[in-house]
């Protein structure tokens, strides 16, 4: 699987290379290796996310890795040369370690900015670059390829390559996105393999129905407000994911993976209506569909109630239509896709297929009567990378055992459920909604990035709709159809795995802005304005450092007078950078600090505030304006009230609490108010607030700061002071 990458429709270049360069290392041979086993039955699950992208580079697509590698190393400019610096390490250390020049590289790259600049200004070499550009693009592709020519004689040149050498691996990555369809649809002609499909763009499909959805599994979870419910994109997701699979294969699909093993009730008879005879999930969905947590296994990680994990069942929606689904063992799974690596090939094949025997004896000693289906299921690219020799020793050595093994049969999922019609004979009425990662939904929603980035699907999806029910008129039929393509891109689940802290894909910007981008396109195409707000990063700025953290509860008296200690255990952050037309920026520190139901703020200007408000200050009206995200959710405007589109607050604010000030510092009104969607709705209670001096002191109830629910222990909570000034409130500064 790959998700469907921005690419830029002016120059058709991808922003990233992963589809070309797993197709290098990955797509082929992981197919090419199973035909020296004919005995041997694999399901390859191909999505139409990567599919549609493999048939744009046999059309001349580019990505920006490529594009960058193309270019000659004594031509690049500076920023190229922060790219190939940046970039051109992204690949797993132990396939850098193969390549000695590549070490020698990576223990040259630059460990800072002022390091960045250096190499571009001479410390790096021409050849350098030059290097770096053949060996990063050589690396990613697998070394069965490398062991012949024509990459051969360049592994063996190792090094002080040519531009010419560029070409010749570049032309041989080609060479293999050409041959990833026509491979596995021989293969599948052959009876070998089954392909399989997902969904168009690999969507979570339970969450298109219903976001809700994911309350099921965990009640507590924050999920958007309103929730995304657009079941109608479920159903296209899936006819286009089927459509593109009788395009390339000349059949229809009769199994799928739905994307990360999503499934529930709620999808069921839009899968059958589709004509899939059979989908997969994890044992995990299936434990908690029949009334239990999860199975029980022993010391050596059998599981006891065997006879019911190692079968298909059968799931039915409202049509009454079957559909077989199965489910994986998830610690068998789990052993090729993350914990073989650490193992030699020959043994961990050896434990792979000892645990296949050990569940047969399990069976027989039950007294289970088959037939007995395991299913393994895993990533087909990601583990490979973390192997000794990109996996092939344990591959090898794997397909040789089950090959010579008479008491075990490899079987696609079509297969088996030919063998035997009668199967499955058990149902499940109530498909549990879940994925094959801890049977929920979490890792796509729930944190505050990942809601924030459904709202704003929600928001596109919306407007959109208007364009499909009449109300507003698109530029032309095609220019419909293509925003609803790129609809259905913005609604895969990759983009909302790097959101939130649960996963880190180390450039989670990158993916944040393509995800903007692409829902940007969409108001594009159909000739209208994207909103100020897709500008703003879902991921917020990183915040700043405290100058000192708070180290104790504090219950300061809120008259504008600094008592003596009792501002001792706040935490302070110093305000700095940039400036004012006045001669820079007029306050010093912010302080925070709280007891148990009270959050305490204190705003230190450089000056008392009567001077700074008054005649030779700022003058006229000014406010103060304290941007806050505490945990609960809700409507947010990533921009200051009087600054507009141009004033970005790094984050998406849910609270403001305002203080605003007329000459000689005047508290004209405190307010504390909720941002709608459209503006700022004042609260009917006000904080307390207070100035003197040089300090303006605000106390404010943790309820009404985040109303019911309060702040909890461990509860984080983001703010942006601003400052802002003048006729119409022109905003001046924001720290």
């Amino acid at each position: 699987h790959q998700p469907v990458y921005y690419k830029d429709p002016q120059t058709n270049v991808y922003a990233k290379p992963w589809v070309r360069l797993h197709a290098a290392k990955d797509y082929v041979d992981m197919a090419a290796m199973l035909k020296k086993y004919p005995k041997v039955h694999v399901t390859f699950n191909l999505t139409p996310s990567l599919i549609r992208q493999l048939d744009d580079y046999d059309a001349g697509a580019k990505d920006a890795y490529w594009t960058h590698t193309e270019i000659p190393a004594a031509q690049l400019t500076d920023d190229d040369k922060r790219f190939i610096l940046r970039y051109f390490f992204d690949i797993n250390p132990k396939i850098i370690d193969r390549f000695p020049r590549y070490v020698e590289l990576r223990a040259k790259r630059p460990a800072d900015e002022d390091a960045v600049g250096a190499a571009i200004n001479g410390g790096w070499s021409e050849q350098d670059f030059r290097d770096l550009q053949v060996l990063f693009n050589l690396a990613w592709t697998d070394p069965d390829w490398l062991a012949q020519e024509p990459l051969a004689s360049l592994v063996a040149k190792g090094r002080d390559f040519s531009e010419a050498d560029k070409k010749t691996v570049l032309d041989e990555h080609l060479s293999l996105i050409r041959q990833v369809i026509p491979l596995h649809k021989e293969m599948q002609e052959s009876g070998q393999i089954e392909v399989t499909m997902t969904p168009y763009a690999h969507p979570i499909l339970p969450l298109l129905v219903d976001t809700n959805l994911a309350k099921v599994a965990l009640p507590s979870l924050e999920v958007p407000v309103p929730p995304f419910r657009f079941g109608r994109d479920a159903v296209l997701q899936l006819q286009k994911g089927v459509q593109l699979y009788q395009d390339h294969f000349g059949v229809a699909p009769r199994g799928m993976w739905p994307a990360e093993g999503s499934v529930a009730q709620q999808i069921v008879n839009m899968v059958a209506r589709s004509g899939i005879h059979w989908m997969a999930s994890d044992e995990g969905v299936l434990a908690k569909s029949l009334g239990q947590d999860s199975f029980d296994r022993d010391t050596n990680d059998v599981v006891q109630d065997a006879d019911a994990l190692y079968r298909p069942y059968t799931v039915m929606g409202a049509d009454k239509i079957p559909v077989a689904i199965v489910f994986r063992d998830t610690v068998l799974s789990d052993k090729v896709g993350f914990t073989y690596s650490g193992v030699p090939g020959s043994a961990a094949a050896g434990d792979f297929i000892k645990r296949l025997h050990d569940i047969q004896a399990q069976l027989k000693k039950s007294g289970a009567t088959g037939p007995h289906l395991v299913t393994v299921i895993l990533d087909g690219e990601n583990a490979w990378e973390n192997y000794p020799n990109d996996g092939k020793d344990f591959l090898n050595s794997l397909y040789r055992k089950l090959s010579a093994d008479d008491s075990i049969v490899t079987v696609t999922p079509s297969e088996y459920l030919a063998m035997f019609p009668e199967e499955p004979s058990r149902a499940i009425d109530n498909l549990w909604p879940g994925s094959w990662i801890n049977h929920d939904f979490s890792t796509w929603i729930g944190e505050d990035e990942e809601n924030r980035a459904w709202d704003y699907l929600r928001q596109v999806r919306e407007m959109l709709q208007k364009y499909e029910n009449g109300s507003r008129t698109p530029p032309s039929d095609e220019a419909l159809a293509q925003a609803q393509d790129l609809m259905c891109i913005a609604e895969g689940s990759d983009w909302f795995w790097w959101y939130g802290a649960d996963q880190n894909s180390g450039s989670d910007a990158d993916f944040d802005q393509q995800y903007r981008d692409t829902l940007k396109q969409i108001y594009t195409v159909l000739g209208a304005t994207p909103p100020d707000w897709l500008s703003v990063p879902i991921i917020a700025e990183a915040p700043a450092q405290a100058t000192q953290n708070a180290t104790s509860l504090i219950s300061p008296t809120v008259d504008g007078t600094i008592s003596e200690g009792e501002w001792d255990g706040a935490g302070v952050y110093a305000v700095g950078g940039g400036a004012m037309a006045s001669g820079g920026i007029p306050l010093t520190q912010a302080a925070y600090g709280f007891d148990a139901h009270t959050l305490y703020l204190r705003i230190t200007a450089k000056q008392p505030w009567a001077a700074l408000t008054g005649a030779g200050g700022l003058g006229g009206q000014s406010t103060v304006g304290i941007y806050l995200l505490p945990p609960g959710g809700g409507n947010a405007s990533a921009f200051s009230r009087f600054g507009g589109a141009s004033s970005y607050l790094g984050f998406g604010a849910t609270r403001l609490l305002e203080v605003t000030f007329g000459p000689q510092a005047q508290i004209i009104s405190a307010t504390l108010a909720s941002f709608d969607g459209q503006q700022w709705q004042a609260d009917a209670d006000s904080p307390s607030v207070a100035v003197g001096g040089q300090d303006l002191e605000i106390a404010l109830p943790l309820k009404q700061l985040v109303p019911g629910a309060g702040v909890d222990s461990g509860d984080q909570i983001q703010m942006r002071v601003v400052l802002s000034q003048g006729t119409g409130q022109t905003q001046q500064d924001q720290q």
